[in-house]
């Protein structure tokens, strides 16, 4: 009895796996230069990629395909450069509504130039922007991204009802096409009355009621995860710090902290490091955004701990907030990701104008050439950012089982390639990338998106901000 029943069983197993590598794929992509920036395959792979119906990346290999490949859709790259997408580990996608303001001012002057308007603005306001920002991503190359949702309580609003600008920011990314890290604030501990030492219920309160709600939203693999704003930086009080510690931990949350990012106020941010130590925040579960100005003593601690942080240079250099020491971080042993940070703050979410600004300010900031190379900010701004955002299992390379999100750069603009990596930082710019596909689904092509009116959301979000000013 037992010996027919294990046949029987065997000769199932070989039928469902006929029958599943006889399935067409979802997308082929044939003659391509793949630079996969999975680890330790640094040299590109001349060949092709096949895509699965779930939107990840079944095979990454050099040649051509076997025949007999069955694929719904094909594509021949002629030769053409497929990178990973890029990843923003830090962005705040409903500013790309207010580009240009403060244009003389460093952060907290900035600030205020651009909360003075943002402030007037609905939850319906606020989903035409964020959609705005995510899709301009998107049409820059970046097809993951960690976004700071607008803070209500900026408004002066109760944080029991703010969570409807959380609500219309989630829709606006899921209706987008990114994928995406929900960032959520959970208040100031000085403005909600903290109770006991450890944490508010009355931030709890809106946090759970966003979980669940998002919970019952139709299931997608753009989006990630959910993560808290941060705010100790900006607080006057160490009960902030303990209670995102305590939210962190009840909901198994990650932290994303904006902090050390203004000079003039380094020495009191500094001073507020022993609150992130002695609560328990700093651990991996922790990224500081930007980060620039440290100390021996915060690198070594943040090291141990396994912080990570994010490194915008663009709004850096634009808000004259300095350069974040990259090299000293690396050495510290803290991982580090990159963003393009607000739309208002960038001005523009162009990955290669960051990677190149960033590496030329290290480079210049050590008056040394060979102290990062292009291929390490490239890594930075994919893998890097994938594993800051705790996604590298699932973002960040070309390889099997991860999601096909990838770009097809078109290298005539470079002429001779010496070094491929050194050609796509110093040299590749937005009109060089011909396609942005995402899980295999092309999105944008020629930076025209192909399932979004993007001059109607345009529009849209011109007579809003309009209507505010």
């Amino acid at each position: 009895m037992f010996r027919p029943l294990s046949l029987l069983i065997l000769l199932a197993n070989a039928a469902l796996s006929l029958a599943q590598s006889t399935a067409p794929a979802k997308l082929v992509v044939t003659n391509a230069f793949i630079l996969t920036m999975a680890k330790d395959q640094r040299e590109p792979v001349r060949g092709y990629m096949v895509v699965g119906e779930d939107g990840r990346l079944l095979t990454v290999a050099a040649g051509d395909p076997p025949a007999g490949l069955q694929a719904k859709e094909s594509l021949d790259a002629g030769g053409h450069w497929i990178i990973p997408g890029f990843i923003s580990a830090h962005s705040h996608l409903w500013q790309s509504a207010f580009r240009g303001l403060g244009s003389d001012q460093t952060l907290l002057g900035w600030i205020d130039a651009l909360y003075k308007p943002a402030v007037k603005s609905s939850p319906e306001d606020m989903y035409w922007f964020t959609l705005d920002g995510a899709l301009d991503h998107l049409q820059h190359g970046i097809t993951g991204v960690y976004n700071f949702n607008f803070e209500a309580r900026a408004r002066g609003q109760n944080p029991q009802t703010a969570d409807e600008y959380d609500q219309s920011g989630f829709r606006a990314e899921m209706d987008s096409g990114i994928r995406f890290v929900h960032s959520m604030s959970v208040g100031k501990a000085t403005e909600l009355g903290v109770k006991p030492a450890y944490g508010a219920e009355q931030a709890r309160v809106p946090l759970k009621a966003f979980l669940d709600w998002t919970s019952k939203q139709p299931k997608s693999s753009n989006f990630l995860a959910v993560m808290i704003t941060g705010a100790t930086a900006f607080n006057n009080t160490y009960q902030q710090t303990l209670m995102e510690k305590q939210l962190g931990d009840e909901f198994h949350l990650g932290n994303e902290s904006h902090y050390l990012e203004p000079p003039n106020t380094q020495y009191e941010q500094q001073s507020k490091f022993r609150w992130f130590m002695d609560s328990g925040l700093l651990s991996k579960q922790l990224i500081f955004g930007h980060f620039i100005h440290t100390n021996p003593f915060i690198l070594a601690e943040s090291g141990k701990a396994g912080v990570a942080m994010s490194w915008n240079p663009l709004s850096n250099g634009r808000l004259a907030s300095g350069t974040a020491d990259i090299p000293a971080c690396l050495k510290a042993g803290i991982r580090v990701g990159m963003g393009v940070d607000g739309e208002a703050s960038a001005d523009v979410a162009d990955p290669f104008e960051n990677m190149r600004s960033g590496l030329y300010a290290i480079r210049d900031k050590y008056e040394d050439a060979t102290i990062m190379s292009p291929y390490d900010v490239l890594r930075m701004h994919t893998m890097g950012s994938a594993d800051v955002l705790g996604v590298a299992d699932r973002l960040g390379s070309l390889e099997p089982g991860k999601f096909a999100d990838f770009l097809m750069v078109d290298p005539t603009r470079f002429r001779t390639v010496f070094d491929p990596y050194a050609s796509l930082v110093f040299v590749a710019g937005e009109r060089d990338l011909e396609r942005v596909y995402v899980g295999g689904d092309l999105l944008v092509q020629n930076g025209a998106l192909l399932k979004q009116d993007m001059a109607k959301v345009r529009t849209e979000v011109t007579r809003r901000v309009g209507a505010l000013r």
